[in-house]
């Protein structure tokens, strides 16, 4: 089962919140069943799946790098498999975080920058197993961001980009582990700011499991340093000296500072008021939406 690296991410939870909305032309040529996209999103809730894959694409990337030699390993190295269990909309939802990024720049989305592409197999993966469970006619998205438009975030897709009429939605809301904003907390934008940077450095690096991991000296130990390494390089923070003893929850707040301070001058160029960037926080959950349609009949 899941290995140290594994603890890294959070652990997610299904909370099935779905709704459903009719997207396109009021009289499409072939009208989906109304109910089928609540059905295949209640499936992704209610389906389990076992999903393999390796860490070798960050054990390579390190090898690339030259990052963390004292603690690299051999691509083929059996301990480098994992196997995660789960349900598809858990495990789509922890792809979507687990493969986040953080934006250099405005005009880019986060997911240009990943931090690692130590989870490449296990989106893969995911993917393949959503895809296989879903069939024809339909698309998913899993996507986790702060708030939106922010610069730190990750997306899973799986399937065909709809047609423009004849679609019809159902959203599951998955929670990432950490708590919601706190009313305290939405008072001024600085407040606000600050909470939601902690809760998406938490979301990235989870400082207790992390501080485990580090403990090692193997290659999972490396991978965590250098996606550390990456967010601190990203956000302008300096994290070698906390780390160096391990103190994860030092490097986390020093993570939080650097990225509070670009977080809440956004939030306040977007919001007229604290209150309002409060309800687009979205920093606890993941959005997984799912749209079906009419699948073309075959061509005899």
């Amino acid at each position: 089962m899941n290995a140290a690296i594994d603890a890294v991410v959070a652990l997610l939870l299904i909370s099935a919140a779905v709704g459903v909305v009719v997207t396109g032309s009021d009289t499409p040529a072939a009208e989906p069943e109304p109910d089928r996209a609540d059905a295949v999103a209640d499936a992704l809730a209610a389906t389990t799946a076992t999903v393999n894959y390796s860490l070798a694409p960050g054990v390579r990337e390190l090898n690339r790098s030259g990052w963390g030699t004292d603690r690299r390993g051999q691509t083929g190295n059996q301990e480098l498999r994992r196997t995660t269990h789960g349900s598809l909309a858990g495990l789509l939802a922890r792809a979507a975080t687990a493969s986040s990024g953080v934006a250099l720049h405005t005009d880019e989305p986060p997911e240009r920058n990943p931090i690692t592409g130590t989870r490449a197999g296990f989106r893969s993966a995911v993917r393949d197993a959503v895809r296989a469970r879903t069939g024809a006619g339909a698309r998913i998205d899993a996507v986790w961001q702060p708030y939106p438009d922010a610069p730190v975030g990750g997306r899973v897709g799986v399937g065909p980009e709809p047609p423009s009429d004849g679609v019809h939605a159902a959203i599951l809301t998955i929670p990432t582990g950490v708590e919601p904003v706190p009313a305290h907390a939405t008072a001024t934008f600085g407040g606000l700011g600050h909470a939601v940077a902690s809760r998406t450095v938490e979301v990235l690096l989870p400082h207790g499991s992390a501080r485990i991991t580090l403990r090692g000296d193997d290659p999972e130990a490396a991978l965590v340093a250098h996606r550390y390494a990456r967010v601190a390089a990203a956000t302008n923070a300096s994290v070698a000296e906390p780390l160096a003893t391990e103190d994860t929850a030092a490097a986390n707040a020093r993570l939080t500072e650097a990225l509070a301070t670009r977080m809440t001058a956004e939030l306040r160029s977007k919001y007229d008021h604290p209150s309002d960037a409060a309800e687009a926080a979205s920093v606890s959950s993941v959005r997984i939406v799912v749209r079906t349609w009419s699948a073309p009949p075959e061509v005899a």
